[in-house]
């Protein structure tokens, strides 16, 4: 169904129109769930080409898509270029909308992730601290618990709520 739609966006919006690169960015989201990884991560990848060309870098599109990408890049085990991206992105968004943003903290959380399974797990703390620390000044409502497991043992954080 998606990929009679992004055609039908294509031909009546035209190839690069915000609206078809929205649902080809969804249909890059639907074949990785369905493990179709190198599909997905191509699209993905031509998705931000595009938005990156058409509404610039830090547009919140083109961020979304390249969170996307590294969220896909790191089911594959793609956790350098994952990182890399993710840091990329986290840097825009933090100046863009502020640590604070609900957007720049899942970034941030993603990229935690992305060095915890690379072992940095002294990188991930630190990182998670932060998100931590940014989440309780925005006033979240969440309870958060994060683990991670190195060669010298655990490291748990945990937030409850706050206010």
């Amino acid at each position: 169904m998606e990929r009679e739609v992004l055609a039908v966006r294509k031909r009546v919006l035209g190839a690069e129109h915000p609206g078809t690169l929205r649902t080809a960015d969804n249909l890059a989201l639907s074949l990785a769930c369905q493990g179709k990884y190198d599909e997905a991560e191509k699209m993905e990848r031509e998705v931000l080409a595009v938005l990156k060309r058409v509404l610039g870098a830090e547009h919140p599109d083109t961020l979304r898509t390249a969170s996307n990408l590294a969220a896909l890049l790191q089911r594959q085990g793609k956790y350098d270029e994952a990182e890399k991206m993710e840091h990329e992105v986290l840097a825009v968004r933090k100046r863009v909308l502020g640590a604070e943003h609900p957007n720049t903290l899942t970034v941030a959380d993603n990229l935690t992730a992305s060095l915890a399974r690379q072992g940095k797990y002294d990188e991930a703390e630190k990182m998670e601290r932060e998100v931590l620390a940014e989440d309780a000044v925005a006033g979240s409502r969440i309870s958060r618990h994060v683990e991670y497991r190195g060669h010298s043992g655990c490291i748990s954080l945990e937030a409850r709520k706050v206010r």
